[in-house]
């Protein structure tokens, strides 16, 4: 068990004024009085905040997202050409097919919103494009583009893990 001697006990029951960066005594039983300084104190609460801090950035995270499929005529741009997955979040934008394509995410995607397509007919990504833009369809610069509403789940550090209705 541990005695506590405050600034106010202090003064009252030993008539001394402990020093300014001193907070409080505490004493065990059988040993000396020990000073308790603001700077620990503060370096306590600090060390708390942080360690609440990094549980919660360690949590996933769930959040709105819009998919935008959209087709880049290849006329315009040769390297750019064909049909595009874009997840759209608070956190920024992910291209799903492109720069390593996220084939995981993509099949998502396509489980999601099937579109009236079954994945084992012929050319199903051309034709489940073109599905979801008719379904899906937005008026915009782009002749073909189409959104559509989901969530996503984000992992800790801030990828995507998975796309829900």
């Amino acid at each position: 068990m541990c005695t506590i001697m405050t600034r106010g006990g202090a003064v009252t029951f030993w008539g001394k004024e402990l020093p300014k960066g001193v907070a409080y005594l505490i004493k065990d039983i059988g040993q000396d009085w020990k000073e308790v300084t603001y700077k620990e104190i503060n370096a306590r609460r600090k060390a708390k905040q942080d360690s609440n801090i990094r549980a919660k950035r360690r949590t996933e995270e769930i959040c709105h997202c819009a998919v935008w499929v959209f087709y880049n005529n290849p006329l315009w741009s040769i390297f750019f050409g064909g049909w595009f997955i874009y997840i759209r979040t608070t956190k920024g934008d992910f291209a799903l097919n492109w720069r390593g394509i996220k084939k995981d995410l993509i099949a998502q995607v396509k489980n999601l919103f099937p579109c009236g397509c079954l994945p084992f007919e012929d050319d199903y990504d051309l034709v489940w494009f073109n599905a979801f833009e008719k379904q899906y369809h937005r008026p915009g610069k782009r002749e073909k583009n189409a959104i559509a509403f989901a969530k996503c789940r984000f992992d800790k550090r801030g990828n995507i893990v998975e796309i829900l209705k």
